[in-house]
This record gives structure tokens, C-alpha cells and sequence, in this order.
């Protein structure tokens, strides 16, 4: 990655400022309070933003670099390439605006999530390592001594926890502080507290849950309730019934029945009655029975005038006091039988005449009981006609109508059955609401047995809700010290974790620390030193021609040059796996002398790839590279 621009609108002292950045070796110059450290700055909070905190003199950073003359220009945006794609960053740091968005300067399109593509850019450097890594400063102590210290402490962090703003041993004295005063703050006995009135409460509680205490009046009013809404609805009922009961009442009575003996005895009598008019009907309905009555009389008739031809001609004597015995041979010649002796005809004249009176009789006697059947006819019919027409509005005497009053009656009985079923059934409804308001009154001295029985639950209920305030307020001392214990926990987890991690990264980073910067300080020293070497209990030495040296041993310029090489190995862990970061130094050359910065130059242009920024108030670094014959960019602010 390569920083071509900064556009500077306004940030601190710097006001429309514009710098332009060569690819590889850049030189900005500008003397002591010109605005190096804000253009530096600058490039840091385009990268980063500006975190709202104090600084050491009590005023936010973004309050720091507000612009000098007018804050509303407090803005600007950077030109950076990456992979081979120019990209422009802009960042307003104004209170009441505060923009970040980045654009591809070819296509003008917005990254549409800035924070992540910037991480991904800068290798997932954080604003603490781009501190101290690639951004370059020196030692601050003013001592060899102080150096010395700063450059182990420096060092120790890195080697303990492979982060140089990071003091492992110091986090653990303070986890453990921390350990101890969370200790002292837990409340004694309270888990045994609480306890114990979890059991008062469930003794308590078990006792209320046993069958005396438990509440009934729910189940007895609802049973009241219950039998109170049966006990309408019986009446309803009741009321219901009596009312139908009423009109089929009013029914038989329209029909003349008073009960069912009067339904039986309607009915027997006309079935009856109306079974005889069948017969009689049908008897006299036969012509053959009229005609043969008649047929009798007739032959009773022509055989007593024949027989007392028979007689005349038998005795003449009565003939002549009659003057017809002239009729004898005309009957002698046709009945020969005339000629039998007298007392023969005697007889047959006898018999035949017994004949004829009792076909003469029983003639007149079938007539006469004949006309006797019609007047029974009639008198039946109108009994029938009578009845037909009361009971279904009839008086037509026939086979139909007796069909239908038989219905009638049948319907009349069940109209009468329906009547009984409905006593029977009011005679039960009523007897069940006899038992149901006997009922209610067992149900009413529950209720006041109940009444008194929830006085003296409410008083327990009341004690049980004291133990449970008791015990929620243990409870949340119990919850306290879980808190604490959950804090001490975690803590003694942070501190087994340090001094694993710790030790891990100890004999990880401290090897590559003793073999890269070992690399880096030859080069920088040009063979004087040839390795540095880090011990597990922190002690620093280098080796010069075979010859162990001790950091307190080393000059000022010596040590500033093992820091630059330090920092320069813990780059390389985070540089960028795509392009390299650019360094940039601020001003970290002031310790070394000309052969040193010469070297250290010299070093770093052969050996480092990326873009260098070297921000200085000296002339030396442009002499220098001027003499090694080596273009670079310069800048003057």
C-alpha cells in the first residue's frame, strides 16, 4: 500500500496544505513547530479517526486538532493505491458532521463499508500497533540509563505478550489486586442464610398445601352457582311444562275428556255402535234378502189360493156355497192328483196350507224386521253423526270417518300420556330443586367455615411472604457474591490465561524477536553487532565480534538503534500479506550520528520494499541520501 496524497483542508495549524508522495522514499521537512507531528497526525485520524478521549492536558484529541482559524474546514482526504487501484479517503471531524467514506478514484464509486475494506487494507492493524510499528518514533528517556529501561520495558511487553504497548507481568500484579479486593467485598454465611429460610418456606408452604388448607371456596361457589343456574332452569322448566300441560288439558276438554277412562269408554261405545251399523248395513244392503222375503209371501199366498182350489175341488159342497164348483174338471183334467181319495187330499190339502202359513210368516216377519233394522239404521247413524261431528268436525257416517276417529282418538291418547309424563316430570324437577336448595344451605355453612379457615391462611400466606422477602434479599446477596465470584473466577481465568499465554508467546516471540532483530541490527550496524539476544528473565545482551555486551553497556545511539530494529521485526509480523505498509518515521533519527543515519539509510532503502516516509526538522537525512546518490521526494511544510 502507498500513500500518494494528503489534502489537507483544515487540521490544527495546517490550513489547505496539499503533499504529494512519492512511491518509495520520501523525505518531509519542516523546522521545529512547522506542522510535521499534525501531518503526521493527519495521516493517522484519515486511517483511524480521532477518538473522542482526554488527552494529558485535559482537552479530547479531536478537540486538539480542531483547525486554528476556522473549524468548520476541520476536514481532508487521502490518496492511498492498493493493488495497483488508486482509492481516495475522506473523513470530516467536525461535532456536528463527522463523514467517513472512501471512493475507487477511477470509477468514483463509494466502498460500500469502509471500516472493513480499510482493515483489510491495512492488514488488520490496529490504531495501538500502527503506533508502534510502522509508525516510527525514538526512545523518550533523556538518559543512557532511562533508554536502557524504556527499551527493556518495550521489549518485555513484546517478548510476554507480542504487543509493545502490553505489560503481561504488570496485568497479572493488577488481576490479582483486583482478585483480593473482590475477595473482601463477598458477604459471609449468605448462601447458609438462605438456606435455611428456603426451608422455613417450603415447611411453610407444605403445610398450606395440605387437604386443611386448601381453599374450597372456589369449588363451593361455583357448586352454588352451579346449582342455583339448575335450579332456574328446573323452574323454567316447571313453568314450561305447567303451561303445556294447560293448553292439552284445555284439549281434551274441547274433545269432552276429562281423563282416560272417558277416552276408553267414547271409544269402546263407538266402535261398538259403529261395528253393529257395519253389520246391520250390510245385512240390509242385500236385495237377494228382500226379494226372496217378498218371493215367500208371494209363494205362501198362490199356495193357499191353489191349495183352496184343491180343497173346492176335493169337496164340492164348499164349491157349491161358493158357486164355483164348476172349476173342478177344468183342475181334475191338469192335476191328476186331484183324483186321489178324499182323505188322502185331506192331508196334502192340509200340509199344503201349513206350508203357505208358515211361508206367509215368515215372509211378513223378515218385512217386518227389515223395516225394524232401517229405524235401528237411522237412530245409529245419528249417534255416529253426532260423535263423528264433536270429536273430528264430521257427519258423514262412514268407513273414512271411523278411521279417522280412531286416529283422533288415538292422538287423543297421547295427548293424555303426555300429560302424565309431564307431572311425572314436574313431580321430579321439583323434588330435585328440594334436594338442590338443601343443598345450598349445607353449601352456604361451608362458605363461613371457609370464610374463617382463608383468616387463617391470609395470616400464613403473610408469614410466608416475609420469610420470601428475607430470603430474596439473601438471595440477592447470594447473587452478589455470585457476581463477585463470577469476577474472581474470571479473573483467576485472565491470569491462568496471561501466564499461559504469556509463556507461549514468550517462546514464540522472544525466538523471533532474537532472530529477526538479530537480522536487522546487523544490517543497521553494519557487522558491528551481529545478534540480539532476549533470556527468559529479560536480560538484553548483543554480540560484537564474540564478545557479549550488556544493554547498559550500549550507547545512546546503539539503543535507539536496537529499538528501530525491534520495532522493525514486530512490523514484519503484521505487515501486509498482499503489499507492504509504508513506514514512516518522525523524527527518530535525532540520537544517531551521520554514520549511523547513513547505515541506518542505507539499510533500509536496499531492504525494505514499501514506501518510506521520513518526517525530520534536520537537513542531514537529504545530505545523505543526496551523497548515496539515491532519488526521494522531498517535502518541505
Amino acid at each position: 500500500m502507498k500513500i500518494n496524497n494528503i489534502n489537507i483542508k483544515g487540521f490544527g495549524k495546517l490550513q489547505n496544505s496539499s503533499l504529494d508522495f512519492s512511491k518509495r522514499i520520501n523525505v518531509v521537512y519542516g523546522k521545529n513547530e512547522a506542522g510535521k507531528s499534525t501531518a503526521h497526525n493527519f495521516i493517522k485520524s484519515m486511517f483511524f479517526g480521532i477518538k473522542n478521549k482526554k488527552t494529558r492536558s485535559s482537552i479530547t484529541a479531536k478537540e486538539k486538532y480542531e483547525p486554528w482559524e476556522n473549524k468548520s474546514t476541520y476536514e481532508g482526504n487521502l490518496k492511498f493505491t492498493y493493488l495497483e487501484r488508486e482509492y481516495i479517503i475522506y473523513r470530516s471531524f467536525g461535532k456536528d458532521i463527522n463523514i467517513f467514506e472512501i471512493y475507487d478514484n477511477r470509477t468514483k464509486e463509494k466502498i460500500a463499508e469502509p471500516e472493513m475494506f480499510l482493515t483489510k487494507v491495512l492488514s488488520n492493524l490496529t490504531e495501538t500497533s500502527f503506533d508502534n510499528t510502522i509508525s516510527i518514533g525514538q526512545l523518550k528517556s533523556p538518559t543512557d540509563i532511562g533508554m536502557a529501561e524504556e527499551l527493556r520495558k518495550f521489549i518485555a511487553n513484546a517478548n510476554t505478550s507480542g504487543n509493545i504497548s502490553i505489560n503481561t507481568i504488570a496485568g497479572i500484579e493488577y488481576l490479582k489486586l483486583q482478585k483480593q479486593d473482590f475477595e473482601n467485598k463477598q458477604i459471609k454465611d449468605a448462601t447458609i442464610n438462605y438456606t435455611k429460610l428456603l426451608g422455613n418456606i417450603r415447611n411453610a408452604e407444605r403445610e398450606l398445601s395440605t387437604d386443611e388448607y386448601k381453599n374450597k371456596l372456589p369449588d363451593i361457589n361455583k357448586k352454588i352457582e352451579q346449582n342455583s343456574n339448575v335450579i332456574q332452569i328446573n323452574t323454567n322448566e316447571i313453568s314450561k311444562l305447567q303451561e303445556e300441560i294447560k293448553v292439552e288439558t284445555m284439549k281434551l276438554k274441547e274433545n269432552g275428556f276429562e281423563g282416560k277412562n272417558d277416552i276408553d269408554t267414547i271409544k269402546a261405545e263407538t266402535n261398538k255402535i259403529y261395528s253393529e251399523y257395519s253389520d246391520l248395513r250390510n245385512t240390509l244392503k242385500r236385495a237377494t234378502i228382500i226379494i226372496t222375503n217378498v218371493f215367500v209371501i208371494l209363494c205362501g199366498l198362490g199356495l193357499s189360493i191353489l191349495n183352496t182350489i184343491f180343497l173346492v175341488v176335493t169337496y164340492p159342497n164348499i164349491g157349491s156355497a161358493f158357486n164355483i164348483s164348476n172349476i173342478t174338471p177344468i183342475f181334475t183334467r191338469y192335476f191328476w192328483f186331484l183324483n186321489f181319495p178324499t182323505n188322502v187330499m185331506t192331508v196334502v190339502i192340509v200340509v199344503l196350507y201349513i206350508i203357505a202359513l208358515i211361508l206367509l210368516l215368515s215372509g211378513i216377519i223378515s218385512l217386518i224386521n227389515n223395516a225394524q233394522g232401517n229405524k235401528k239404521i237411522d237412530d245409529m247413524t245419528y249417534v255416529l253423526s253426532e260423535i263423528f261431528n264433536h270429536q273430528i268436525n264430521t257427519n258423514i257416517v262412514s268407513e273414512e270417518s271411523m278411521d279417522l276417529f280412531n286416529e283422533h282418538i288415538e292422538s287423543m291418547y297421547q295427548l293424555f300420556n303426555s300429560i302424565s309424563d309431564k307431572k311425572l316430570k314436574i313431580k321430579q324437577l321439583n323434588s330435585e330443586n328440594t334436594e338442590l336448595h338443601s343443598s345450598q344451605e349445607i353449601l352456604k355453612s361451608e362458605i363461613q367455615d371457609q370464610q374463617r379457615l382463608q383468616f387463617e391462611i391470609e395470616q400464613k400466606v403473610d408469614k410466608i411472604n416475609q420469610l420470601r422477602e428475607d430470603a430474596e434479599k439473601v438471595k440477592k446477596e447470594i447473587s452478589f457474591n455470585d457476581d463477585i465470584q463470577k469476577e474472581i473466577d474470571s479473573l483467576n481465568l485472565s491470569i491462568d490465561l496471561l501466564n499461559e499465554l504469556s509463556s507461549k508467546v514468550q517462546v514464540m516471540f522472544g525466538s523471533y524477536i532474537n532472530k529477526n532483530a538479530s537480522d536487522y541490527i546487523k544490517g543497521i550496524t553494519n557487522n558491528k553487532y551481529d545478534s540480539l539476544n532476549v533470556d527468559n528473565a529479560l536480560n538484553i545482551t548483543v554480540n560484537s565480534n564474540n564478545r557479549i555486551i550488556s544493554l547498559e553497556q550500549l550507547s545512546t545511539g546503539t539503543i535507539d538503534q536496537i529499538y528501530l530494529a525491534v520495532r522493525l521485526a514486530i512490523a514484519d509480523i503484521i505487515n501486509g500479506a498482499n503489499e507492504k505498509l509504508p513506514l514512516i518515521f518522525d523524527d527518530c533519527f535525532a540520537m544517531y550520528d551521520d554514520d549511523r543515519i547513513k547505515l541506518t539509510l542505507k539499510w533500509l532503502i536496499d531492504n525494505y520494499e514499501g514506501q518510506l516516509i521520513i518526517f525530520t526538522c534536520h537537513n542531514r537525512e537529504e545530505t545523505i541520501l543526496n551523497q548515496l546518490g539515491i532519488d526521494f521526494n522531498k517535502i518541505t511544510i
